[in-house]
């Protein structure tokens, strides 16, 4: 039974595991994706809560002693937690710089009018209201 819960746990890390992929870097530096600490941090926390919770019901319910079962089981699973919620955090996105053109690009916005519409005159203005 034991190895069967063991083999069942090695799965989801692994099912955990694979979407801990590059989401916006094509390559990773030797230190890995650029994250935003502050959300590293709150899915690390999320993650051992996560973790510590699963740890102790894992460990009380297949462990001879319950009580040490629930102790290791709830350090293992806040640490694997922690360890899991950091590493799923999502890169920040890098952006490359876009050159601006040399001339304005709304110009010629009004070439593309559709047929029947007439760019309006050089010195028009809106008519004054009527008297009255």
């Amino acid at each position: 039974m034991r190895l069967a819960v063991i083999g069942l746990a090695l799965i989801g890390f692994a099912c955990a595991g694979s979407g801990c992929v590059p989401v916006y870097n094509s390559s990773i530096s030797a230190a890995g994706p650029r994250v935003d600490p502050e959300e590293a941090a709150e899915r690390a926390l999320i993650g051992a809560t996560l973790g510590t919770a699963l740890g102790t019901g894992l460990g009380a319910g297949f462990a001879i002693n319950p009580a040490i079962g629930a102790v290791i089981g709830a350090e293992t699973g806040a640490t694997l937690g922690a360890a899991t919620g950091i590493i799923t955090t999502q890169p920040l996105p890098a952006y490359k710089q876009i050159a601006a053109p040399a001339t304005p690009a709304i110009p010629e916005f009004y070439d593309t009018w559709p047929p029947g519409y007439h760019i309006p005159a050089a010195g028009s203005q809106t008519p004054p209201p009527p008297p009255g």
